[in-house]
Order: C-alpha cells, then sequence, then structure tokens
C-alpha cells in the first residue's frame, strides 16, 4: 500500500473514531457506532454464559466489562489510524541519535506513545509535517482520555441511582402479589402516597439510559436491586390494581404511564422491535380483586408486558425471578 493511501486509510479510521467518541460521550444519542457495537457482542458474550451456567457474579461484572472494551476500542482506533498516517510517512520520524529515518515498527511505537503523551524518547518528528503529526497525535490522545472520563462519570452516578431506584421500589413488595397485598392493607389513597416521586425517577432513568446504553449492562447481583425485574413487578400490581378500583388513584396511573414511556426509551437499545409473547400473569388467587377484570387490564398490555420481559431477560434474569419476590 502507498503512503498515500496509508494516510487516507490512516485519516478514515481517526475520523471513525472521532465520530463515535463524539456521539458516545458528548450527546444524548446514545453510543456510537462502533462502540455500541463492541458492547453488545461483550453482554452478549457474558448472557450466554450465564445462561449455561447461571452466574449473576460474573454479570455484575458485565457493566465494568464493557465500559474497559468501549474505551479499549477506542484506543485500539486512535492508535491504529496515527500508526496507519505515520507509515505512510516515512521520512517524518528518525531516531533522535542518528538522524535516520525510522522503520515501519519504530514508527508504530512512536505513534502509541504520541497518543498517551508520554513525549518524545528515543524518536522524535523530522520537518514540519511530521512535527504537525506529532502535535495532532499527542492533542487527539490528551482529548481522548479527557472525554472518557468525562463519559464515566455520568455511567457510574446512573448506574448508582438505578440500583437506588429499584431498592426504593421494592420497598413496595418484592413481586406483583406482594405489592398488591400491602397496598389493600394500607389502602389504596396511603399507598398512593407513597407512590410520589417515583414517576419522575422512572422517567429520569429513562433519559440517562438513552443518553448512555450501556447502564443496562450494569447488572445487580440481587433481585431486590434490579430495575427491570422492580419495573415489571410495579406494572403488574398497578394494573390489578387499578381493575379493581372504581376510582383509581391519578399517582397509580401516572406511574403506569411512566413505566409505558421508560420501555419506549429505552426498548431501541435492548430489545427487538417487536415485543414477545406476553409472560405469564401474577397469581391473583386468594387477592380481594375481581380477577376477571384483572386479567383483562393485563391482557390489553400485553404488548408492553412483552417487552418488559424482554428487558428482565436482557438483564440476565427469567420472569420466575420476578414471581419469587426478595
Amino acid at each position: 500500500m502507498g503512503p498515500l493511501l496509508l494516510h487516507c486509510a490512516g485519516f478514515l479510521v481517526l475520523a471513525l473514531a472521532a465520530w463515535d467518541v463524539f456521539v458516545t460521550s458528548l450527546t444524548l444519542r446514545g453510543g456510537g457506532p462502533v462502540s455500541s457495537w463492541a458492547a453488545r457482542r461483550i453482554w452478549a458474550a457474558l448472557l450466554a454464559v450465564h445462561r449455561r451456567r447461571t452466574n449473576h457474579r460474573l454479570l455484575s461484572f458485565g457493566g465494568g466489562l464493557v465500559v474497559v472494551g468501549v474505551l479499549s476500542v477506542w484506543v485500539v482506533m486512535l492508535a491504529g489510524g496515527w500508526g496507519l498516517v505515520f507509515a505512510g510517512a516515512p521520512q517524518a520520524v528518525v531516531d533522535a541519535t542518528t538522524g535516520a529515518p525510522a522503520d515501519l515498527a519504530a514508527r508504530l511505537y512512536f505513534a502509541g506513545f504520541n497518543l498517551f503523551t508520554l513525549g518524545l524518547g528515543d524518536y522524535k518528528p523530522s520537518g514540519a509535517w511530521g512535527q504537525a503529526l506529532t502535535v495532532a497525535a499527542s492533542g487527539s490522545g490528551l482529548l481522548g482520555i479527557t472525554l472518557a472520563v468525562t463519559y464515566l462519570a455520568p455511567v457510574l452516578s446512573g448506574a448508582v441511582s438505578r440500583q437506588a431506584l429499584a431498592g426504593e421500589i421494592s420497598l413496595l413488595g418484592c413481586s406483583p402479589r406482594q405489592i398488591v397485598e400491602g397496598a389493600r392493607r394500607q389502602g389504596l389513597e396511603a399507598f398512593s402516597g407513597r407512590l410520589d416521586g417515583f414517576a419522575g425517577s422512572i422517567l429520569k432513568s429513562a433519559e440517562q439510559h438513552l443518553a448512555y446504553p450501556i447502564l443496562h449492562d450494569f447488572h445487580a447481583r440481587h433481585r431486590r436491586l434490579s430495575l427491570s425485574l422492580r419495573l415489571a413487578a410495579l406494572y403488574d400490581a398497578l394494573l390489578i390494581l387499578q381493575a379493581g378500583a372504581e376510582d383509581p388513584p391519578p399517582p397509580a396511573a401516572a406511574l403506569a404511564t411512566a413505566i409505558e414511556l421508560y420501555i419506549m426509551r429505552v426498548r431501541h437499545g435492548v430489545m427487538p422491535a417487536a415485543a414477545a409473547g406476553p409472560p405469564p400473569a401474577p397469581d391473583m388467587s386468594g387477592l380481594a380483586v375481581p380477577q376477571a377484570q384483572a386479567e383483562t387490564a393485563l391482557q390489553q398490555a400485553a404488548e408492553t408486558r412483552g417487552f418488559l420481559l424482554q428487558l428482565v431477560e436482557h438483564d440476565g434474569w427469567t420472569w420466575s425471578d420476578l414471581m419469587a419476590g426478595p
């Protein structure tokens, strides 16, 4: 491959890397094309291992592994791009002692240590073009490190908020039956008071997931702290309670709508376009609710419940985990 083609290939790789880093860290559009592809492959591999031999401990490291994978992709793209650029400019890098042009391996090495702004050592740039490329490589490395740190802070914050929200919801009950029984014991008015604030927190979590789809890969080892399980349990419970109430409390209706909006916002990052078949209805035997009306409400929400099932399974859980409670 000639010098011109190496230059063009290198700059194309660098442009793709820059676009991927920009979209992933500085926009609300979610991950860039390359980092999203890498994240999906890493999580799919972890899920495949988990499904063969259930290991929630392994999945609990998934978020960190995906983050490391995404950052590694950025490093490889930047190092590879600059490596191609310097490979196409044999006179741009020389030995610092002898002044002889660097060989291919030395130019790749030079590109790598400049990317991490380690300074010049046994090789140095030669001529205006070599100096300009060196400055650009060092600048891209410094900018990439800065954006990576900027990206990590909201991701880790969002992961903590996600588990905290799941824990709060679990205080209402861990299965649809437990939530309905608790609401009946307290009375719908008192129960509605406990729902205040959840809708806003769920919508905020949806926006965080939309901006940082990698949050889906932060797996909670305990059912109580799994947001996918907690939202699925709460949604079924709200459907049952609203079906059995002549005048459903406004917070319950708003919260059900918030969960539906959550699914609309996050499903494209983790789920197929079509919902799975609806999951089994929760056990309602002995509950003081009109069972026929509750079953009708669950059937009418079949599509939403199908997406919730996909969300639960993407998170490494099953619908039976939802029914099991804490």
